[in-house]
């Protein structure tokens, strides 16, 4: 047997769920998604697949915390919930929980805890390693755009508004504070507000949605007490891309407000 490396993932951070037998559990830190085949092009034997994984989990110490199949009568909890065990498993792998057995394994050392999903139905084993969550976003402060206007002459700034609208969702609203505290701080101070969107949908409807981003933002501002004299807003669609509109993360790079120095 080998992994079938086009059918498996990596994540730095992601989370597994557990059953015990009476309670599900979420355990979360670096998770490996691992589809497993035949070595060559033999035929797929599933007693060799349930055999070899359970010696090994058991050969390194794993315990075995519940094998079998999720009683049915449990999907009433599950409802819409994505963190639903069936959900879960049934949405990334495939694996059938309710009519076929799943086994759950749990490994601990002195420093870490390690779990296992096997499903044979699916042929798979994801992996945890249970750690804490890092916070890598830090807090946008007033000191922190003016010293980027500052040295850079523009602050980047990924403000969040409803999808495909330019309605300032509520998380972004510190942000706004942050940009008034600033502007009170440096009352010399003048800056141009730019939107720019990423590439999804019409470059015309693109301009539109980042002319009008940048003029709420700048009507945020003015609520907080900031004279429109020392504003000026305006968008630029996606025709000023900083990251890789084929991707994702460049994508969300490309989705943002900047402020520049006037």
């Amino acid at each position: 047997m080998i992994v079938d490396k086009d059918g498996s993932e990596s994540f730095e951070f992601d989370k597994l769920e557990f059953f015990d037998g009476n309670t599900f559990f979420v355990l979360d830190g670096r998770v490996e998604r691992m589809q497993i085949k035949m070595e060559g092009d033999k035929e797929w034997q599933q007693y060799l697949f349930d055999k070899s994984v359970s010696e090994y989990l058991k050969s390194i110490g794993a315990n075995l915390i519940f094998e079998g199949q999720i009683p049915s009568e449990l999907t009433k909890k599950w409802g819409d919930n994505p963190n639903a065990i069936y959900k879960h498993m049934h949405e990334f792998y495939g694996a059938d929980v309710v009519n076929h057995p799943v086994r759950f394994y749990v490994l601990k050392t002195e420093d870490k805890k390690i779990a296992f999903q096997v499903s044979s139905n699916s042929k798979t084993i994801s992996v945890v390693e249970n750690k804490a969550f890092v916070q890598t976003i830090e807090k946008v402060t007033a000191d922190q755009i003016l010293k980027e206007i500052t040295d850079k002459g523009i602050a980047t700034l990924h403000i969040n508004f409803d999808t495909g609208k330019s309605r300032i969702k509520a998380d972004s609203y510190e942000i706004i504070s942050e940009i008034s505290k600033m502007m009170k701080s440096n009352l010399d101070l003048k800056i141009s507000i730019e939107g720019h969107t990423d590439n999804i949908g019409d470059a015309a409807s693109n301009l539109k949605l980042s002319k009008n981003r940048a003029q709420a933002v700048l009507m945020a501002i003015v609520e907080e007490g900031i004279s429109e004299a020392r504003l000026k807003s305006e968008g630029f669609g996606q025709t000023k891309p900083v990251g890789d509109n084929t991707t994702d993360s460049g994508k969300a790079k490309n989705r943002r407000v900047e402020l520049r120095k006037l």
